[in-house]
């Protein structure tokens, strides 16, 4: 890499062969410069304070397949990418520390650097980076203009057992299998929750989906009261038609009357299978008025229909509305009475709690 590593801490140690003093004035600015660039980027993590840095002819290579420079936007680019990558402060150590100077506006600086930093939530610490830096002589002072990156095969420690390369490639396929392997739970969970909520024959919500939106509905009401109704249908004489035809015939009774029901159906509405040949449909934001009509308009819709038995298919519905006094079972008990009227009334109607017929 370029440069772009992640670390709590954001203090550099400075070790050099020999004693600041020791060195011309010359040595020791390239020494302050090459500080400077690495507490630019190491520290404050600013990808554009360190292109700014560098000269616009700056090239070199970093330890990366990819981190071959020859263009200052290019090594912006790369500056972005680790720090956008591992936004955090690198804790480092400069080593072995040698400028050289190669004539009036040209030097170089070169060294060891040791990183100690976290990647994909691990620690890692690499040991004897080698750098060198080239550097011009510009009017707002040193900069650079080459720099290389190498990375010694057998310079890791006991706390490093991977290069950085390997260790970024293993956790990032890591990271992938984790994600793919909760993707697959999330998914299994939503199907096996599907499962849970649906009648495996019609493909309709099941009495404990329907529990669950009936107690929803009625919590919404002691917060913004409205109409509320619940429509309770039973197939007229539907054991006739499991005695004449069979069983299998009778699921697919069931089965087109479900279809039915949903193509005609609002989508605010919640219809479901309520047990055996009853179904229930709860209405929100319906007066019991608009109620009857939708129910009567289902039982008209059955009643007309071919199935695949000679024997005319039709319903008998109750339709009981909300009242303040409600709770789940009033309400269910009042829509099931109303539903026993239509019964005892000859069958293929609908009739509301009030016990008011909508004769066919």
């Amino acid at each position: 890499m370029l440069a772009g590593l992640a670390y709590c801490h954001h203090t550099a140690t400075l070790h050099q062969e020999s004693d600041k003093s020791m060195s011309s004035p010359q040595q020791q600015a390239l020494l302050d410069a090459c500080e400077h660039y690495f507490h630019v980027f190491f520290v404050q993590r600013d990808a554009a304070g360190a292109a700014a840095l560098a000269t616009d002819d700056i090239t070199g290579f970093g330890t990366g397949a990819d981190e071959s420079v020859y263009d200052i936007d290019f090594a912006l680019h790369l500056y972005q990418r680790d720090i956008e990558a591992m936004p955090n402060p690198v804790h480092y150590t400069l080593k072995r520390r040698k400028a050289i100077v190669l004539g009036e506006t040209l030097g170089l600086v070169m060294g060891e650097c040791d990183w100690h930093l976290t990647i994909h939530q691990q620690a890692v610490t690499m040991h004897n980076v080698r750098f060198t830096l080239l550097m011009r002589l510009t009017a707002s002072g040193w900069k650079v203009e080459h720099k290389h990156l190498s990375q010694p095969s057998l310079a890791h420690g006991d706390d490093e057992p991977y290069p950085l390369k390997q260790l970024e490639a293993r956790a990032v396929v890591l990271e992938r299998l984790v994600k793919q392997r909760t993707h697959e739970l999330e998914n299994a969970h939503r199907q096996l929750h599907q499962v849970a909520i649906t009648d495996p024959l019609t493909g309709l919500f099941n009495r404990i989906k329907t529990d669950e939106v009936l107690e929803e509905e009625l919590l919404r009401q002691t917060r913004t009261p409205m109409p509320l109704s619940l429509i309770l249908i039973d197939i007229d004489h539907f054991k006739r038609i499991n005695d004449d035809y069979g069983h299998r015939k009778g699921d697919e009774v069931l089965v087109d009357i479900a279809r039915l029901f949903q193509q005609r159906k609002r989508i605010t509405d919640c219809l479901s299978r309520w047990g055996g040949e009853e179904f229930l449909m709860i209405c929100p934001d319906t007066p019991h008025r608009d109620a009857l009509a939708l129910a009567d308009s289902l039982r008209k819709l059955i009643a007309s229909h071919a199935f695949s038995v000679e024997h005319q298919v039709t319903f008998s519905a109750g339709v009981a509305s909300y009242r303040a006094e409600d709770g789940r079972d009033s309400l269910i008990e009042r829509a099931d009475r109303a539903m026993y009227a239509a019964k005892r009334a000859g069958r293929n109607r609908v009739v509301g709690d009030n016990i008011s017929p909508l004769d066919p």
